[in-house]
């Protein structure tokens, strides 16, 4: 059968199929880069907020009346852990003392698409007092 076209198939297909596959496998390792930059900028802040957490001023546990962080130690400890993890970032203490807020600012250079990705990513502690529930009035 000289007209058989059984495993034929277009030409159009057979010459776009290889360089299409080949873009959006390239497209793909900077889409997967710019996300894995910003769940590490997302962990980065999440763990400065915990080491300014530690940062307790500890007259306010004398009287018992709640805990809250001395606001100078939280923040040079948070911007101690962004300083060592190469991140940029800002530290904020709101909420008399008790909310840390840590934002990163991070960016992806593209290896194989002419962009870079920005990103800005935030992260907050709130410091509770009380052994069953805060004590502060809310439960969050």
């Amino acid at each position: 059968m000289p007209w058989d076209d059984r495993g034929g198939i277009s030409l159009l297909i057979a010459i776009i199929t290889g360089p299409l596959i080949l873009v959006s496998g390239l497209l793909t390792v900077d889409a997967f880069g710019s996300l894995r930059s910003r769940e590490n900028a997302d962990a980065v802040a999440i763990e400065a907020a915990r080491a300014a957490q530690q940062a307790v001023d500890l007259n306010s546990l004398i009287p018992a009346h709640g805990v809250k962080v001395d606001p100078v130690a939280a923040t040079a400890a948070a911007n101690g852990y962004l300083a060592r993890t190469d991140a940029q970032g800002t530290v904020r203490i709101t909420d008399g003392g008790r909310r840390i807020t840590v934002t990163v600012t991070g960016s992806y250079h593209a290896k194989f698409w002419p962009h870079t990705f920005h990103h800005q990513v935030s992260s907050s502690a709130r410091l509770l007092f009380g052994t069953t529930h805060p004590e502060d009035g809310e439960i969050r």
